[in-house]
């Protein structure tokens, strides 16, 4: 009888927690859609690039969620990509340690017209594998890195934290 207690007690604390838990993710993760930040970062790029006396060289780190469509393809981190995230690191938190075996893979996604290759975080890999179809519009939870270069290119990073399959 004990034994069916706690099994009961385990049950619904786990049920309160991914629902809390994923109210914690909303109120951090700003919803918005990602083409409306890819084409601000854009903007911000370009009048900075018009600027000569504002530093040319800057990055940014911020938390959004939005909805996009997955393809089902993936790849190998690109090492730019990976060497541009180290860099906003060491800038914003002083260290690269937490991105030590925390991506790997890229995932391609559909964005308005665009295609978008987005790393993701490898405890997601076998989750987004085994629960998304190609096709299938998907919620991420993705921090947004940015690095804006000396010499004009912008290198906008999503970085998925977290998705939801379904959602209301």
């Amino acid at each position: 009888m004990n034994k069916i207690i706690l099994l009961v007690f385990v049950f619904i604390s786990s049920y309160n927690y991914a629902q809390g838990g994923i109210n914690g993710w909303d109120e951090n993760y700003r919803l918005t859609d990602a083409e409306s930040v890819i084409k601000a970062e854009m903007d911000y790029a370009r009048k900075v690039e018009k600027d000569t006396a504002e530093a040319q060289y800057y990055v940014s780190m911020q938390r959004f969620r939005f909805v996009v469509k997955y393809t089902g393809n993936e790849r190998e981190i690109e090492d730019k990509v990976l060497n541009s995230m180290r860099n906003v690191f060491k800038m914003k938190m002083g260290s690269t340690e937490v991105l030590n075996d925390l991506v790997s893979r890229e995932f391609e996604f559909d964005i308005g017209k665009s295609k978008v290759w987005m790393p993701v975080q490898n405890q997601l890999i076998n989750h987004f594998e085994n629960e998304l179809e190609p096709g299938q519009d998907v919620l991420l939870y993705c921090l947004l890195i940015n690095e804006h270069k000396f010499k004009g290119s912008t290198i906008n990073t999503f970085l998925v934290s977290e998705f939801l399959s379904e959602w209301e």
